[in-house]
């Protein structure tokens, strides 16, 4: 399978890259340039053609959806989540690509009470900090692609990424996940919620373990 992961320069992007190109062909692409032994892209997500050509041949492609660290602030957050994951839906429906995996964040459901049972069937309850909001909105963007039943979306919604906190995710675990997803066929649109299983987890993770397998 020829699979396409964007956010090139992240830990997990590297983590992941390493472990899908065992079985996979993996194409790494970024906002800037990366050092990797994996094929490398360097993209703007643009409109003008540029990233038709990147997902040109593609089988799946992962948006982890994370800005490099230099570029963030609350304007490029939001740009790049609406914008660009825009553009990348758009290509993927003009070049044919079935399948993308979207990485969005259980920090979706920051706002709400810690109590509360927060599964799937949940509304986001996004805070009005540009991160949340931002992937919010990026689910918003890929989840009207699936509707339109142009292009197949798997919406990971991870917890915090080698965190500590009874939101954590390891990063063995989070590229598994995505391992599992891009394997797995399922409805145009799907949400699943994915964190470790820590003391006092406090998103329950029972239809992603069905679902993937894990």
């Amino acid at each position: 399978m020829n699979v396409l992961i964007t956010s090139g320069k992240t830990a997990l992007s590297r983590a992941l890259s390493a472990d899908l190109s065992k079985e996979h062909n993996v194409v790494l692409t970024d906002l800037v340039e990366v050092e990797t032994d994996c094929d490398f892209v360097k993209c703007e997500l643009g409109h003008e053609g540029e990233t038709e050509t990147l997902v040109h041949g593609m089988d799946a492609i992962v948006h982890l959806a994370e800005l490099p660290e230099e570029l963030k602030n609350d304007e490029r957050e939001i740009d790049f989540q609406t914008r660009c994951t825009y553009n990348i839906m758009h290509a993927a429906r003009e070049k044919n690509v079935p399948h993308v995996i979207y990485i969005s964040s259980l920090s979706l459901f920051a706002s709400c009470d810690p109590n509360w049972n927060v599964t799937e069937v949940w509304a986001p309850r996004p805070t009005t900090e540009s991160g949340p909001m931002a992937r919010y909105l990026g689910e918003f963007t890929c989840r009207e692609f699936a509707r339109e039943h142009s292009v197949r979306v798997t919406c990971l919604r991870f917890g915090d990424i080698d965190g500590d906190g009874d939101t954590a995710l390891t990063t063995e675990d989070a590229v598994k996940a995505i391992g599992k997803a891009l394997v797995k066929n399922g409805p145009m649109w799907q949400v699943l919620h994915v964190q470790s299983d820590v003391a006092n987890a406090r998103f329950p993770t029972n239809q992603a373990k069905q679902t993937l397998g894990l």
